[in-house]
């Protein structure tokens, strides 16, 4: 049998080491599986959705991929669009009974409910706290167990900085300087409000619960960082992210457990591996509803070879490297089983990871859903600049609301 080389496109799940850490695992792979050559691209991800709709137009005129990720965001959409195959009949019942089931909801077709990715990396946000921070003000985890008494929090951290040097009360997001679907979701869920209507034919974005949860959101951005472009004038954060100190609380869907544990990472501080802790995200009056998400792999329809796609698929959701690929890059594991190891001494964050999910949900499995996170990106980005520049209102973020739900509703009425 001669060499095979499998195509493997994937974003920058591990940042700047996101190659490094994955030639391990392909090293690892290579020498179970000699006669599988893995040949990776990395592509950012502003670049990845054009790319894969690019080359399902285009076909015949790039050079193929063999397995690519996934966001969850996106495979409906993908599915719908008949890029992707079925999959599950690569894969043993126990290990598809395995997979963390809101990361099993969005990796179905939305039309047959078939299988069409296998759940890799899994993103479940939890708020991270500093607990003596909290202490220094006079409070506890049991403040930030709802949106109000969390906002109280942040605005009395906030307004206590003496200096450019104190951290901040709340990060943003997880990711880059964004608001994207995964952070508005909570409170919108939170407020009652939902993405989609029921029977999934229409935006529901402008609803009265839905405008409420994201005028909350929204307005504490405003109060904690509107008009910081004069003091930053490249973006509306300051730099570092929680774990290096620079922020009292984050919801965040990543592992701190590689940041907080070695010393040699770029992230670690010592006052917040000292004092950190997580809780669920605050509730709302429909209660604390977390996003689960995170990545898939699939094998698309032009594949070359697709049982041995499979099999790099099966090597990289196996334990050993769902927990040694998942630590690394600092990304939970897909599969239930795997949590509770994944974990080890650090039982607290377990028992949060328990809670948000049997209490959190994926997005809609919607062959829209794609489209609609374009929508709410290119909203959120005219809301922040609004933020940073002082034009932000009630009024102008009802106005906002009103056309991004117009033009996702336009988009819907012409395939539904």
């Amino acid at each position: 049998m001669s060499t095979v080389q499998l195509n493997f496109w994937l974003m920058p799940i591990g940042d700047f080491d996101t190659y490094n850490v994955l030639r391990k695992e392909i090293s690892n792979f290579e020498k179970k599986y000699p006669k599988i050559k893995i040949e990776p691209t990395i592509i950012p991800w502003s670049h990845v959705w054009d790319r894969l709709v690019n080359y399902h137009k285009h076909r015949g005129e790039l050079a193929p991929s063999d397995v690519i990720q996934v966001g969850t965001t996106w495979a409906s959409t993908l599915s719908y669009l008949g890029v992707l195959q079925k999959i599950s009949k690569y894969f043993s019942k126990d290990l598809i009974d395995d997979i963390i089931p809101a990361l099993k909801d969005s990796s179905r077709s939305p039309e047959s409910g078939e299988l069409m990715c296998m759940p890799w990396l899994a993103d479940i946000r939890m708020l991270y706290y500093r607990e003596d921070l909290l202490k220094k003000h006079n409070y506890s985890k049991n403040d930030l167990q709802d949106i109000e008494s969390f906002k109280k929090v942040c605005m009395s951290i906030q307004k206590s900085r003496k200096s450019d040097k104190d951290p901040m009360a709340y990060r943003l997001s997880g990711s880059t300087e964004t608001v994207l679907i995964h952070d508005l979701a909570p409170w919108i869920w939170g407020m009652g409000g939902t993405f989609l209507s029921h029977d999934k034919k229409s935006i529901t974005l402008d609803s009265d619960k839905a405008r409420k949860g994201i005028h909350w959101y929204f307005d504490l951005v405003n109060s904690l960082y509107g008009k910081q472009h004069e003091k930053n004038m490249y973006g509306i954060m300051p730099s570092g992210t929680f774990f290096s100190g620079n922020y009292a609380m984050e919801i965040i869907g990543k592992s701190p457990l590689n940041s907080i544990a070695n010393l040699k990472h770029s992230d670690y501080s010592h006052e917040v591996a000292k004092s950190y802790k997580t809780t669920p995200i605050p509730a709302g009056p429909n209660g604390s509803v977390p996003f689960i998400g995170g990545s898939s792999l699939a094998i698309p329809k032009w594949s070359r070879h697709p049982e041995e796609a499979a099999e790099w698929i099966r090597f990289l959701i196996s334990s050993k490297s769902q927990l040694r690929h998942g630590y690394n890059i600092g990304i939970f594991p897909s599969r239930v089983s795997l949590l509770k190891k994944y974990f080890k001494e650090y039982s607290n964050d377990y028992e949060v990871i328990k809670t948000t999910l049997e209490n959190g949900r994926s997005l809609p499995n919607s062959p829209l859903l794609g489209t609609l996170e374009r929508i709410i990106n290119a909203f959120s980005d005219r809301v922040l600049k609004a933020i940073k520049f002082g034009k932000y209102s009630n009024k102008y973020l009802d106005e906002e609301i009103t056309q991004a739900a117009l033009e996702a509703n336009y988009i819907f009425s012409m395939y539904v």
